[in-house]
């Protein structure tokens, strides 16, 4: 069962004042909603052409005290190793990253999404990031507690959503 989007977009809007990416397929319904409450939303949302440029997006959001969420897929995640250990991690800037898990087995619909999906995990570590998934039953605790280590820790965050979870 999806996220509520009504609920879900109050919150990043309550929580977040930039948001930027690349969009994915499990994100769409999310995208979606955003675009269409454009006009009401006090969320500023900016499309990226490339993951290290929503970085850099939320990293000039950052240092100016706003608060930004990253979109991508993890077939990306190779984009943002620089971007995040030459300025985010060494600036100590609180990013939260949602980033698409595909490659597991129930989704292995391109060869590259299975090649990362199987890497995901340690390369992520390998960067020193703080990670774990988000899911439809206590998404509001996760990135709650997200923002909590994202403030003392001062440092990224990156929430990991399958498939059906933004999205149907």
């Amino acid at each position: 069962m999806m996220i509520n989007l009504d609920e879900f977009v109050s919150f990043i809007e309550d929580n977040f004042d930039l948001v930027s990416g690349v969009p994915c397929s499990y994100f769409k319904e999310f995208l979606s909603y955003i675009a269409s409450q454009e006009d009401k939303s006090t969320i500023k949302h900016l499309s990226a052409t490339r993951e290290d440029e929503a970085i850099a997006i939320a990293t000039g959001a950052a240092l100016s005290k706003k608060q930004p969420l990253v979109y991508m897929q993890n077939s990306g995640l190779g984009n943002i190793g620089d971007a995040l250990t030459s300025l985010v991690q060494l600036y100590k800037l609180p990013i939260l990253i949602l980033m698409s898990y595909r490659g597991l087995k129930e989704d292995n619909d391109f060869p590259e999404h299975s090649i990362m999906g199987k890497i995901n995990n340690s390369f992520l570590g390998s960067l020193n990031l703080v990670y774990w998934d988000l899911n439809e039953k206590d998404w509001e605790v996760s990135i709650q507690k997200a923002i909590t280590v994202m403030d003392e820790q001062s440092s990224p965050v990156v929430l990991m959503v399958k498939k059906g979870v933004l999205s149907q």
